[in-house]
């Protein structure tokens, strides 16, 4: 059998109020709040974390640590990849140090990208891959118009599913695509935000007719009827539109349909059916067949079945922890400085192409040394032991994303579009110390010994190109 065995997701921690929108920009409320990613995250960033959340979740399940090595691809699926020219995979895939050989692309463009990821997944094990999984990562971070009824919509956020052979939590039973040249939401390579069209044409011509062809094919090629589903997981940009929709194919809103999470984090384009769905596979029972719809350029749909094997996954971290961590965003300009609107993010500093190469190992993949000669642990990665004096007797050594704060400083004099700038030394779970940046965090919580976790966030924009490092952040649900 062929399913998900694993899930995870991320959600940034500031949360905007729909009525802090309305206030600033003379519109009415639509009421809760959307997530906002950091001036620090991106939809590659973000990424990464879920990938993490997933590979954690995996571990905490089965017991059985994550291998990215024995991934056979990766995809990731974004309508907001911070590359117009360039895989943001390949750089995923650096961080989890994948293996060299597997197949690692990007499908962006379409907010059905994700869906699409799942079946190619699905697909490749199925034609009998020696690898073990892959990894599907949906993650978006869509700019809408100040003022505009997107950006109350709009939400940040991402999510990775691993599909596999073994540990199948839900299995896959059946898939369905419908294709057509539908532009419901698009954005030319000009454009600097998601444009879209008259809101009930597109309803009535594009998404109901579209979404509802696949959820009824779906259906009739698994030869089920709609009562025989638990749990509908649909992507809709707003709620009313997915009860409309449920209603139209024959399903319970009330019964049946699954929280969107439109209400709390807002739509998070390629990401919200796989949030939405990680929050159903949290409370889901054994036996138990769930619906997942995307949509985007037509529409695409699987019949998942919940085995006995999700029990096991009580203790993952999922939505709700990420939900418990929010902060409030009071600040309507601190927001549009967050998406470069206002202002700057971030300074321009020098970026040596020859360093960032060199130095992937360190930067991207967490890598530090140990020396053979007293054990002592090293980084940054150096030639010569600052305790022995040994000097070219290094091996490399993995560090842990965990640990606490040895000590740490608040500067309000550092460019940071959310200060003060928080810098501590972190000793790590396993050894090794690292200094870097903390975000997400109030000024007034750091304190020494605080839990944290390192997340990996975008430290500027040099020659044009995203500088990528680790930054520490307070640990969730501990």
């Amino acid at each position: 059998m062929v399913g998900i065995s694993a899930f995870g997701v991320y959600v940034p921690a500031y949360r905007l109020s729909r009525e802090v929108i309305a206030q600033a920009t003379g519109a009415r409320a639509s009421g809760g709040g959307r997530a906002v990613a950091q001036y620090d995250e991106d939809a590659l960033t973000m990424g990464v974390d879920a990938c993490w959340e997933c590979a954690d979740n995996y571990a905490r399940s089965f017991g059985i640590p994550f291998a990215a090595t024995n991934l056979a691809a990766l995809f990731f699926a974004s309508a907001s990849s911070p590359y117009r020219e360039k895989h943001a995979s390949s750089v995923l895939a650096a961080v989890l140090d994948m293996n060299r050989s597997a197949l690692v692309t990007d499908i962006n463009g379409s907010l059905r990208g994700g869906m699409t990821a799942l079946g190619m997944a699905v697909g490749a094990l199925k034609e009998g891959s020696p690898a073990d999984a892959a990894l599907v990562v949906a993650s978006d971070r869509r700019m809408a118009a100040p003022a505009s009824g997107e950006e109350q919509a709009f939400g940040d956020g991402a999510a990775a599913v691993l599909v596999g052979r073994e540990n199948v939590l839900a299995g896959v039973e059946a898939h369905v695509v419908v294709n057509a040249n539908f532009p419901h939401f698009w954005r030319r390579e000009q454009d600097p935000y998601v444009q879209t069209t008259d809101a009930r044409f597109v309803e009535d011509y594009g998404y109901i007719p579209l979404m509802n062809e696949a959820l009824k094919g779906l259906l009739k090629k698994a030869g089920i009827a709609a009562g025989d589903v638990a749990k509908l997981i649909v992507y809709a940009p707003n709620a009313r539109l997915a009860v409309r929709l449920a209603r139209k194919a024959g399903f319970n809103p009330e019964t049946q349909l699954a929280d969107g999470l439109l209400k709390s984090i807002g739509d998070t384009g390629n990401a919200q059916v796989f949030l939405s769905l990680a929050a159903v596979l949290a409370k889901a029972k054994p036996g138990e067949r769930l619906i997942v719809a995307g949509y985007g350029d037509g529409a695409e749909a699987f019949l998942l079945r919940v085995t006995e094997n999700i029990g096991k996954a009580e203790g993952c971290r999922g939505v709700p922890e990420f939900l418990k961590r929010q902060r409030p965003l009071t600040s309507y300009a601190k927001y549009l400085n967050f998406r470069d609107v206002i202002g700057e993010s971030s300074y321009d500093a020098f970026t040596s192409m020859a360093l960032l190469w060199r130095e992937e190992k360190q930067n991207m993949k967490l890598t530090g040394v140990k020396c053979t000669a007293c054990g002592t642990l090293a980084f940054p990665r150096r030639r010569v032991c600052h305790h022995c004096g040994a000097k070219d007797q290094m091996e490399d050594f993995k560090l842990s994303r965990r640990g606490r704060v040895y000590t740490y400083t608040n500067d309000y004099l550092y460019l940071n579009p959310d200060p003060p700038e928080s810098l501590a030394a972190v000793d790590l779970e396993g050894g090794g110390r690292i200094f870097c940046q903390v975000t997400d965090v109030n000024p007034q919580d750091m304190r020494i010994g605080l839990d944290v976790e390192l997340s990996f966030r975008k430290l500027h924009d040099g020659q044009e190109l995203p500088n990528y490092f680790w930054k520490a952040r307070p640990a969730i649900g501990r």
